[in-house]
């Protein structure tokens, strides 16, 4: 499993959101120039801390409408011994997808790189981590549909159909050619103390 799988894991693991799905918020963006495609969205939690095992590395939160829920937190996610039973928390996760195709010079050669980046929040901060991947592959195109807008690509290690981005011609591809494409995913998770209440 990579760096980037573990921390992801690491993001799902901490605070399974569909359990607090009854005071989530959720916000997304997107954003797109010649050739790429970004689509970002957030998620909100808020509860407060009811008990916590740090032993086992575990806490009992409560939502808005007094649903508990328990949750492992991966040794991933750093500074667990700042959380503090009766902290009203606002937990937030974030995640992006950019991609970007364009035709490549015919080659014959598929090729694969990849990019990680991660960080975690600074001694004694409430806990945080953050994700990021670039993956970049010289691919071909195996299928297009262009009613739905989407090409399947055949790289190195796998086939994907991936949606083709808005700024790109798709009548301009075809069955055959190669591709480079970019994907960059990213993902942040960061919890903070809630406002004290007026």
């Amino acid at each position: 499993m990579t760096r980037f799988s573990t921390v992801f894991l690491a993001c799902t693991l901490a605070f399974p959101l569909a359990a607090l799905a009854q005071n989530v918020s959720v916000g997304a963006a997107t954003a797109s120039a010649p050739g790429v495609r970004m689509k970002a969205g957030e998620i909100e939690v808020r509860a407060k801390v009811v008990e916590l095992d740090m032993a086992r590395r575990s806490a009992t939160l409560r939502d808005l409408k007094g649903q508990l829920v328990t949750v492992d937190v991966p040794p991933e996610v750093k500074n667990f011994e700042q959380v503090r039973v009766g902290d009203e928390l606002v937990v937030r996760y974030l995640s992006a997808v950019a991609a970007r195709i364009e035709k490549a010079p015919r080659t014959g050669i598929r090729e694969r790189s990849e990019t990680l980046q991660a960080g975690s929040a600074a001694a004694g901060a409430l806990p945080a981590t953050a994700a990021g991947k670039t993956v970049e592959v010289l691919a071909v195109i195996s299928a297009l549909d262009r009613k739905a807008g989407t090409a399947t690509l055949r790289g190195v290690r796998r086939t994907v159909t991936v949606n083709v981005p808005a700024g790109v011609d798709i009548a301009q591809l075809k069955v055959g050619d190669e591709v480079r494409a970019v994907f960059v995913e990213a993902a942040i998770l960061s919890v903070e103390r809630a406002p004290a209440k007026k």
